[in-house]
C-alpha cells in the first residue's frame, strides 16, 4: 500500500556532510492524508561536531537533553529502515533543499545506501515548498496566506500553520513534531482540490516529469538552432517575481547526464559580458527530473502571470542571444562541458558525490560490518574485530569513525586529528564544496555577535543562547 512520510529534523548546522540530525519527527499517512502512525526521535550530538549558536536559538533545542537520545549509528539504522519502506513517498517542507541532503550524508556516513529511498521497491520524494508557491499562484483560496509586516507575501510554514490555525499541539513552531503537524494539515488542505493537488505531485515522479519536460515545444530558434522555453516556479524566484520565471533550456549537461540546463529569462545581467572569458555571465538552473524545480509548458493562461515588466525582459534577453549567436552558443557549451572540481583532500563524510555509489565489493564489506555492529545486539568488539579485516578503504574509514563517535572505541589517528582540527587553527576540513566544517573559533565569534545582540531574543531564545554558550565553554576547555 503506497504511504506518505511527512517528516521534518531540526539539526546542529547547516551543512549537510558535516553537521548532525538532533530531532527528527514523521507522521504516515495513506494516499487520502489520514494519520496511520508517528515517529519521534531524539539523538544524541556527536563529539566531533562545534554546534552552530544560530541552530540552537532557532529550534531552541538543549545539549543536555540530547544526551538522553539515540547514537547517531543506530538512529541511522532505524530512519533507514523507516524511508525505505516499500511504497513510501517521504515529504518535507523545502525537504528536497535541505531536509534530504542531511538525510543522504546521514546514510552515507554510516555505511546504508544513500539514495535507495529516492527509487526502490516503489519509494520516491516530494516537497510541499513548491507545491505551495504552486498553490499561491494558480488557486490562492485554498487557505488564507500570510503577509509580513511590509505587506510581502510569505511561504514560511510556520506563518501558513498560525494564519490558517492549524492543530500543531506537539509543541511550538521550530519542533519537528509541530513542523510535520502543520505540514500535514497543509497538504490537507491542498487535497480539497484534488485535481491541482495530482498534478503537482506528478512533478515528483521521474518519469512523469522527464515526460513533461519532454513534451515542451521548441519554439524559439536562436542561429540555426532551436531551444525549448517554459515557466519554473519556485520560492527562490520570491513574491516580487510571483514565484514564477519564463526560462530557456540550453540542453542538458555532459558530464552529469541527469540534470538539465536552464536559464532565467528574466534577468538582464545575463547579457553582462564577462571581460576575461568574452561569454554571457549565466548561472544556469541545474534541474534534475522530480526536484524542487517545477517546470511548466509555455501556455497562455500560464505566461499570463508574468508581469508585463517580466515578459519584456524575457523578450529582449532571447532578443539579444538571437543578435549574437556565436557567444550564445560558445557560452552554452561551457556550462555544458562543466564538470565540479575534484578536491584533493576532501573529508570522509563529506566525498559521497566525488566517491560516488558504493561498489558491490564495498557492499560486501557493509553488510559484513553491520551485521557484527552494535545495531544487532552484538558487542563493538565484535564491529572492531571485522573492521580489521576490511579491505576497502573507504569503509575501513567510515567504519572507524562510526565505532570512535557512537561507541567509545578507540579513535584512529585519522580520526582524531580530525577532531583536534575542530578546535585549533591547524587547518580546514574540506567539504565538497570547497567550504570547511564549522570550527569553533568560528561559533565562538558567531556567539559573541549573538550575546551583543540578544535584547532581540525572545525569552525561549535567550535560555537556548544561555545552553549553548555553557556547552562551547566545555569544548573550548
Amino acid at each position: 500500500m503506497k504511504t506518505y512520510l511527512f517528516y521534518d529534523l531540526e539539526t546542529s548546522g547547516l551543512h549537510p556532510a558535516f553537521d548532525q540530525i538532533l530531532t527528527f519527527a514523521a507522521i504516515r499517512t495513506d494516499t487520502q492524508l489520514q494519520e496511520i502512525d508517528r515517529t519521534s526521535l531524539t539523538i544524541q550530538m556527536r563529539k566531533d561536531i562545534v554546534p552552530s549558536p544560530h541552530a540552537f536559538v532557532t529550534h531552541c533545542l538543549n545539549p543536555e537533553d540530547l544526551d538522553r537520545g539515540l547514537c547517531e549509528y543506530a538512529a541511522a539504522r532505524q530512519l533507514h529502515t523507516l524511508f525505505n519502506t516499500p511504497d513510501t513517498c517521504s515529504i518535507g517542507y523545502n525537504s528536497l533543499g535541505f531536509d534530504d541532503e542531511f538525510l543522504r550524508f546521514l546514510f552515507y556516513r554510516n555505511l546504508l545506501d544513500p539514495y535507495s529511498h529516492q527509487y526502490a521497491n516503489g519509494c520516491s520524494r516530494a516537497d510541499i515548498l513548491p507545491v505551495a508557491a504552486l498553490f499561491k499562484i494558480f488557486c490562492d483560496q485554498v487557505i488564507t496566506w500570510p503577509c509580513l509586516e511590509n505587506g510581502r507575501p510569505s511561504l514560511k510554514l510556520e506563518l501558513i500553520a498560525r494564519e490558517n490555525q492549524f492543530d500543531t499541539s506537539s509543541g511550538h513552531a521550530h519542533e519537528a513534531m509541530a513542523d510535520v503537524e502543520a505540514l500535514v494539515a497543509l497538504s490537507q488542505a491542498f487535497l480539497g482540490r484534488s485535481d491541482i493537488w495530482e498534478y503537482a505531485l506528478g512533478f515528483f515522479d521521474k518519469q512523469a516529469d522527464l515526460s513533461r519536460m519532454d513534451s515542451i515545444s521548441k519554439n524559439c530558434q536562436i542561429g540555426n538552432r532551436m531551444f525549448r522555453t517554459g515557466i519554473m516556479v519556485s520560492s527562490v524566484f520570491g513574491p516580487d517575481a510571483g514565484y514564477l520565471a519564463p526560462v530557456l533550456h540550453i540542453g542538458d549537461s555532459i558530464p552529469y547526464g541527469n540534470q538539465h540546463l536552464w536559464i532565467r529569462l528574466d534577468e538582464p545581467q545575463w547579457l553582462e559580458i564577462d571581460p576575461e572569458t568574452k561569454l554571457y555571465s549565466w548561472a544556469p538552473i541545474r534541474k534534475k527530473p522530480a526536484d524542487q524545480w517545477l517546470l511548466l509548458p509555455c501556455l497562455d493562461r500560464f505566461k499570463q502571470r508574468l508581469s508585463t515588466e517580466t515578459r519584456h525582459i524575457a523578450g529582449a534577453v532571447i532578443h539579444a542571444f538571437q543578435s549574437d549567436p556565436e557567444r550564445f552558443f560558445a557560452t552554452i557549451e561551457t556550462h555544458l562541458s562543466y564538470a565540479y572540481p575534484l578536491i584533493p583532500d576532501i573529508d570522509p563524510d563529506a566525498a559521497l558525490y566525488q566517491e560516488g555509489f558504493f561498489s558491490s565489493a564495498e557492499k560486501k564489506e557493509i553488510a559484513r560490518f553491520h551485521v557484527s555492529g552494535p545495531f544487532s545486539g552484538m558487542n563493538p568488539d565484535a564491529a572492531a574485530a571485522v573492521l580489521n579485516t576490511l579491505q576497502c578503504p573507504r569503509i575501513k574509514t567510515l567504519g572507524a569513525r562510526i565505532l570512535a563517535r557512537n561507541y567509545n572505541m578507540p579513535a584512529p589517528p585519522e580520526f582524531e586529528n580530525h577532531m583536534n582540527r575542530l578546535t585549533t587553527s591547524e587547518g580546514q576540513i574540506k567539504g565538497y564544496r570547497s567550504d570547511e566544517k564549522y570550527s569553533l573559533s568560528r561559533a565562538l565569534s558567531h556567539l559573541g555577535q549573538m550575546q551583543a545582540d540578544s535584547s532581540r531574543l525572545g525569552a525561549r531564545q535567550r535560555t537556548a543562547l544561555a545552553h549553548i554558550t555553557a556547552y562551547l565553554d566545555t569544548l573550548a576547555g
